[in-house]
């Protein structure tokens, strides 16, 4: 009951000072966002005279890879050690 009436209290004076927020809508610009996205990345892509944003992708997605499997060796060593009354002590 009263933890009822708290809580009616905290969203009464949230509403209160959200009301006293005025309107507004927002431009036109960030209602598009697809669209934002595309240009962006058609200038980024625009930059590869200058930045070899292929060889970044390849870099990242190797390393990430590298990062996966060794993670899954990891969990596969912890896994495997409580078989083997190792207590999960692979770490």
């Amino acid at each position: 009951m009263i933890i009822k009436w708290f809580l009616e209290l905290i969203v009464g004076i949230l509403n209160f000072f959200l009301g006293l927020i005025p309107k507004f809508t927002l431009p036109s610009w960030m209602g598009d966002v697809a669209g934002f996205v595309g240009t962006v990345f058609a200038f980024a892509g625009s930059m590869g005279a200058w930045f070899p944003g292929a060889l970044v992708l390849t870099v990242l997605s190797a390393v990430l890879s590298v990062w996966a499997v060794s993670f899954g060796i990891k969990v596969a060593r912890i896994v495997a050690s409580f078989f083997t009354a190792g207590g999960g002590s692979a770490a």
